[in-house]
């Protein structure tokens, strides 16, 4: 019995263990989307296979495509998603693949599951106008996507600009904050060591980390999207010459502010920036109503609503 005993006192204090140390799961989902989930299967290649693609969509008006971070949600827009509905605009968050239903696939494929989500919602059957929103390793695929769509071979007018959170790529990031980048999937990490590495960068120093960003990490979809980085292709960087806006964080130590200028340099169109201060590479859950002015105010100059309250 007393053998029995200490075994469940070790059963027990492993538990606790756990529970302190090892939870939330860094893959556990961080919230809801705001929208109208929708799951298809689009038209199928024997190079990608079957698949099924999730996305959100809200609102009425030009349409805003947005783009998350490598390896989170589409909920991390959620606070930018409500603000861009509540101004006339209708959203389309796409989840990344391997998370929720969307299939985790070949990291080279992002176009093909944004492509298909377009078409899915009507994009590639009407006029109307649109916009590319990419936070962070989302700036990649939306800079990609908007290249694509400028090309001669698949040009598509209406694509009316592309807005950039936290985008590098021109400059290294800080190696402390690159090394906490990378610690932060591992899902061996204690909850207490991953929520340091957050912090260390995601988020300027003395901003709370918010519950949805102590989730939703998503390892196989960063991993796999990280095999993606290094193709040494710098032919995206300037989206195809659409108007571009930077928001720019000032104390991201992943994507430093000096990336925001090198960018406007090296991009012949129109780029305009806009700095963020009091906000690292996370920036949507750090100032969510800086970021929403800024975003509003490009759309409205690129393409206004209708609705009577931007001219208010």
């Amino acid at each position: 019995m007393k053998k029995l005993g200490g075994l469940s006192l070790l059963l027990l204090l492993a538990a606790g263990v756990w529970v302190n140390n090892l939870r939330p799961a860094p893959s556990k989902k961080a919230r809801k989307a705001v929208g109208v989930k929708t799951a298809f299967n689009p038209i199928v290649s024997e190079r990608v296979g079957d698949l099924t693609v999730e996305y959100y969509s809200s609102g009425e008006g030009p349409r805003v495509v947005l783009i998350a971070s490598a390896g989170r949600e589409a909920s991390d827009f959620n606070e930018l998603v409500a603000e861009l509905n509540r101004e006339g605009y209708r959203t389309l968050t796409v989840e990344h693949m391997g998370i929720g239903q969307t299939t985790l696939i070949d990291p080279h494929d992002p176009f093909f599951l944004i492509a298909n989500t377009l078409e899915n919602d009507g994009f590639l059957n009407d006029d109307l106008p649109y916009f590319y929103v990419g936070h962070a390793y989302g700036n990649r695929i939306v800079r990609l996507m908007a290249t694509l769509f400028t090309s001669e071979k698949i040009r598509k007018p209406n694509l009316s600009g592309i807005i950039l959170l936290a985008a590098g790529g021109q400059v290294p990031p800080d190696p402390e904050a690159d090394a906490a980048l990378k610690r932060v999937f591992n899902p061996l990490k204690s909850y207490r060591s991953r929520m340091k590495d957050v912090q260390t960068a995601f988020f300027a120093d003395g901003n709370e980390i918010p519950p949805h960003w102590k989730r939703g990490w998503h390892t196989k979809t960063a991993i796999a999207q990280g095999k993606a980085k290094g193709d040494g292709d710098e032919s995206w960087h300037c989206a195809g010459g659409v108007p571009m806006l930077i928001v720019q964080p000032m104390q991201d130590k992943i994507a430093p502010p000096a990336n925001a200028y090198a960018l406007k340099e090296k991009c012949s169109q129109e780029v305009e920036i806009v700095e963020v201060q009091n906000a690292g590479h996370a920036l949507l859950p750090e100032q969510p109503e800086a970021v929403a002015t800024a975003v509003l105010d490009f759309l409205a100059k690129h393409h206004p609503t209708d609705d009577p309250k931007r001219s208010e």
